[in-house]
Parts: structure tokens; sequence; C-alpha cells
């Protein structure tokens, strides 16, 4: 008869020889350097990376992405690019579905409500280390941070600006504009252009359902257009603003109701990238794009502070984030998101590929880097950031949760008061009344 002991003994020793048997005989051996063992296949690391943008961006961007790829082989980057049309509907599509894309191009007046809503990824323990940030501007930090936490950094800083076709003004005989010039001034200059040039050509595009740009308009007054979640334009401003612009469409100092509607945020489409146009309204950093798409090569685009209001409270003109990068909350591999963001905005090779397309870059360091290798075009930009910085005020606080449905709304008002499908003051009356309810309930 066995003890129980010797029993335990023998158990034991079975068990050992069971494990050895099913785990195929481990050689101490070690792997050859032509094969990948199993740590290496776990280390490989694949993530998605969305953006929206012209085709130069899309270039531009993807060349960075293979540099990264080259320095970092265990991590794949897929690109998920497209226009700034949908973009942030698909977004919202998949944050919805738990399935957005690891890296995410952001912008400013949408960071508060994806970050709020939980959607963004919490960079604040990445920072200094996989992600530096000491050469940043603080400003720019704190624009991309919500409720004290670094959801954002900053690719560039830009500002908005009227594009102008310089040469065409000189043809003309027309002074370019200044950069004390009024909304009198614009709105004189368009007609005369369009008087000038004759039947078929215009001023300036319509913009008069561009929210951020009528922003600037408002901030003029002295007030944000949004303050304490809710919005602070009233009937006169809105009246004022679209009034301006019925003015200017019946004189062809802007694009008529038919040619804007069938114009879209893709910068190839723009009347002034079709010749057809002296003005468009658009950030800085998209200079670069206006000028490669121009249908006239030999024109030179020029660029100027957007117009003052008569009786101006404070400059409306402020310094932007030109595009965030954020990382998605529930993405599997957040230290390599932060590490590519980190490569975006800091490695010298990167940010030599792309420039000043998405702004003048935020690291201190890397705009001295680059400023001997300027474009002539780049040079224009980083002189207007250089004028704004110095005759702006501050930026307003990123615009509050429901404002991508109020944005929508305001397009939609434009619209309808360009083609005449109702009474001005009734559509101004329903925007209002629309757009505090919908952030109401959005708080």
């Amino acid at each position: 008869m066995i003890s129980t002991k010797k029993w335990v003994t023998l158990f034991c020793l079975s068990l050992l020889l069971f494990a050895t048997a099913c785990s195929g005989g481990t050689s101490s051996k070690p792997a050859s350097s032509g094969e990948t063992s199993q740590s290496d296949s776990a280390d490989k690391i694949e993530l998605r990376m969305t953006w929206w943008g012209s085709q130069t961006r899309h270039d531009l961007t993807t060349k960075v992405i293979k540099l990264f790829e080259e320095k970092h082989p265990n991590i794949t980057i897929k690109p998920e690019y497209s226009g700034w049309d949908g973009y942030f509907d698909k977004l919202t599509t998949q944050v919805a579905g738990s399935n957005a894309p690891d890296i995410i191009q952001m912008d400013y007046a949408f960071l508060t409500d994806f970050a709020r809503r939980g959607a963004l990824l919490d960079l604040t323990p990445y920072a200094d280390k996989e992600l530096r940030i000491a050469d940043h501007d603080k400003s720019m930090i704190k624009a991309g941070s919500i409720d004290d936490k670094l959801y954002a950094i900053t690719l560039g800083v830009n500002a908005p600006g009227v594009i102008y076709d310089a040469t065409l003004f000189q043809e003309l005989g027309i002074e370019e504009p200044k950069e004390s010039w009024t909304w009198d001034d614009f709105s004189a200059t368009a007609a005369k252009i369009a008087a000038d040039k004759g039947e078929g050509f215009y001023g300036s595009a319509d913009i008069s359902g561009a929210t951020n740009m009528f922003e600037v308009f408002v901030r003029q007054s002295g007030k944000g257009l949004f303050e304490d979640g809710t919005i602070t334009a009233t009937n006169d401003q809105l009246k004022q603003w679209f009034e301006m612009w019925a003015k200017l469409r019946e004189n062809r100092g802007a694009t008529s109701a038919e040619v804007t509607a069938s114009t879209t945020n893709a910068l190839e489409t723009r009347p002034i990238s079709l010749g057809t146009a002296a003005m468009d309204f658009a950030w800085s950093n998209q200079l670069l794009t206006f000028q490669q798409v121009n249908k006239n090569q030999d024109h030179k685009l020029g660029i100027q502070v957007l117009p003052h209001g008569a009786n101006e409270q404070r400059i409306g003109e402020y310094l932007k984030p030109g595009q965030f990068m954020s990382g998605y909350s529930k993405s599997k591999h957040p230290k390599e998101v932060a590490m590519f963001i980190d490569f975006m905005v800091n490695d010298p090779e990167a940010t030599a590929i792309l420039g000043s397309e998405r702004g003048v870059p935020v690291n201190a360091s890397i705009r001295e880097q680059m400023q001997p290798k300027l474009s002539e075009a780049e040079q224009v930009i980083f002189q207007f950031i250089d004028t704004v910085s110095k005759h702006s005020s501050e930026i307003s606080p990123p615009y509050p949760q429901g404002f991508a449905e109020v944005d929508t709304s305001f397009k939609s008002a434009s619209e309808q008061i360009a083609f005449g499908q109702g009474n001005m003051p009734d559509i101004i009356t329903q925007f209002i009344e629309g757009a505090k309810a919908t952030l109401a309930s959005s708080q």
C-alpha cells in the first residue's frame, strides 16, 4: 500500500510530465536571426489614422507616415483621409460604434464636444516623455486642454484671413488690401472688381454661411459668438451680416446663390481657384494649396486680415490652432499614438515634409530651423502670422457641445436668404431660437 505522501509526489510528477508534453518539448536553442519570435509578433502594432484636407495634405501626411514606419518597423499606420465635408459626421458615427481610428485630426470647434463625450484620449500621462511639449507655445497647450486634461496637440498656428489674387489687383490698378481695411472697404473693392472684370466674374466668394467667419464679425463687438454655453449673436448683428452679403450678391461683389451652392470646401472648387473671383475667406495655412491649385499659375496670391468693423470694440482677428492631432480614448495602443503625434510636431525630418501646410509649426525650435528654407508662399504665411500675433485678440474658448448642429443651421439660414426662400427677419429669429434650444439640450 502506497502512502498518501507518495501518492501526492507521483501525482505532481505526472502533472509536470503532462505539461512538458503539451508544450511540444520547448528547446533551449535560441531563435535564429532570420526567425520571428512570438514576442516579436506580439510587438507588431497597427494604428488607424484619419484626417481631412486637400490632395496636397494627403500626399505630405502619407510621406510622414512612411518615414515613421521606417523608423519604427513594428508599427504600421493605415491612413483614412477625406475632404472636410462629412468628416465629423463620419467620425461621430465611428465613435458611436466604438470603431474610431486611433489617431484623429481634430478641429478646435469640435474639441470640447468630443472630449466631453469621452471619445478622446487623455494625453496628459504621455506629456514630456513620449510626447515632448517643452518647446510648444503654452497658449497652444492650453487650447488643446479641456477640464485640465490634454486632449489635443496643435499641428500649426493659423489665423483667418482674406486670400486675394494679387496679380489681378495689379492688373486692374486696384490697391491691395491693407491691414486697416474695413468691411465697407471690402465691399467697395469686391464690387469694383466685379464691375471692371464684367459678367461671369465675382469680387469674392459668398461666405455668408461660414460660422467661423461670422464669429470674427461678432467678436468685433467685444463679445464671443458663444458665452456660457449659449449663442450671443443678436438679431441686429445677423441682419447686418446677411444684408451686407445680399447687397454684394446684387452687384456681383459676391458669388450668386447658385454658384455658392455648387461650391464645396475643396479648395479646387473655390471661385478664386477657378479664376472666376478675386477673393475668398480662408485660413492662413490654406494659402499654399490655393496657390498650387489655382487655374492661373502665373498669378500670385496674397493674404490679409479680415476686415475691421466700423465701430470696432476689439480686433476680431485671432491666432488659432491650425489643426489638432488627438487620440481615440479606446485605442489599444495609446503610447504609440502619443509617439506618432510627437513625431509629427517635433521630428525635424517630419516637420520639414509637412512644412506650414497645416499652419506655422507650434514648436519654436522647429520654426527657427525652417526659416532659411521657406518658399516664397510660406514666407507670406509666416509674415501674416507675425502681423496677426501683433494685432489680434485672444482666441475664444472652444465651441460648446451642440456646435455642429448650430453650424449646419447657420449655413442653412444663409442659403434660405440667398435663394429668397423666406423672410430674412423670420429666418434669423428661427435660427437664434433653434441655436439656443440646441445648445441648451446639449449641456
